[in-house]
């Protein structure tokens, strides 16, 4: 178990209605099933390392503080324009220029969860690699379709 994070695509009906009443938030999340066939917006535990990349690369997306708290605290809506203007971002940079601030030394000092950066080395750095693009492929898609999201954070 562990701190994961999570994007599941949404429409902008759905993240009125969520954002409105805490009842309607609970049914939606009880409800909600990730569509078939769409790219995982599952992240795992790499959202810390994903994080310190984009912030070292200055790409300009913040997986923390760019989503709207909800009723529950361990969910975010983030809004279709939001999610255009990071897949974006995203589409800008390919892993290996992430890749070049890939410092396990200086990750696992700034106790980056899962703090494994040294431990695991390389096999870190693919981790992210994998994740970085699933994140890039659900952002496209969302925005593509004007959807927005329902991140989740616990």
């Amino acid at each position: 178990m562990g701190l994961i994070m999570s994007f599941t695509r949404v429409s902008s009906a759905d993240l009125e209605r969520i954002s409105a009443v805490t009842e309607v938030l609970d049914e939606f999340l009880d409800a909600l099933e990730s569509p078939k066939g769409e790219p995982s917006g599952y992240l795992d535990k790499s959202w810390a390392g994903l994080e310190y990349l984009l912030a070292e690369a200055r790409v300009g997306v913040d997986l923390f503080y760019t989503g709207r708290p909800l009723a529950r605290d361990t969910y975010f809506a983030w809004n279709p324009d939001d999610v255009a203007d990071a897949s974006r971002r995203l589409n800008k940079f390919h892993f290996d220029e992430l890749a070049l601030f890939y410092d396990p030394v200086a990750m696992d000092a700034a106790r980056l969860y899962p703090n494994i950066w040294v431990r695991d080395g390389d096999d870190g750095l693919q981790y992210l690699r994998h994740h970085y693009y699933g994140l890039v492929d659900v952002f496209a898609y969302a925005a593509e379709r004007g959807s927005g999201f329902l991140q989740h954070f616990g």
